[in-house]
């Protein structure tokens, strides 16, 4: 019993000691692109999803569906990267919608399309990111009978 405690507490020594003496792992990687340099790139594929929210959203009924399915989109915005993209998702088998990440300069300006994205039925579809320096509206738009008219867009941040 005595050698039995004994070879416990010895693993547990060495256990503590390469505790301490180990690196210490990084719990994210840091992204792969940030503010302008993400224009364009996708935030899955660039580490930008760890601490990233929904700062805005919007919620549509296509006209056509007869079920009256909620389709749902957010626009994203993380600090790591300072970008934001538009997530759209549609329960609709026939959503035919186009969903667009729009942008203008901060302090005016025309309204542009940073990115645009062809639905095609029911499914989850993610926009490109655009950098935070620009004032940015997540919008989806569709030549069928929208009740909220065409276009449907979350507030401009």
């Amino acid at each position: 019993m005595r050698k039995l405690r004994t070879a416990a507490l010895i693993a547990l020594t060495c256990a503590s000691i390469v505790g301490t003496l180990s690196p210490a792992i990084s719990a994210s990687a840091a992204p792969a692109c940030t503010r302008t340099g993400c224009n364009g790139k996708m935030a899955s594929a660039n580490g930008c999803l760890s601490g990233a929210y929904a700062i805005s959203t919007f919620s549509r009924v296509d006209g056509n569906d007869p079920n009256g399915n909620v389709a749902h989109g957010d626009l994203w915005y993380s600090p790591a990267c300072a970008a934001m993209w538009g997530e759209y998702n549609t329960a609709y088998f026939g959503d035919g919608s186009t969903v667009r990440l729009d942008f203008q300069p901060t302090y005016g300006g025309m309204n542009q399309t940073a990115t645009s994205v062809r639905v095609n039925g029911s499914g989850n579809y993610i926009t490109t990111m655009v950098s935070w320096e620009h004032s940015v509206a997540f919008c989806a738009s569709s030549a069928t009978g929208n009740p909220d008219g065409n276009d449907t867009c979350s507030t401009w941040r």
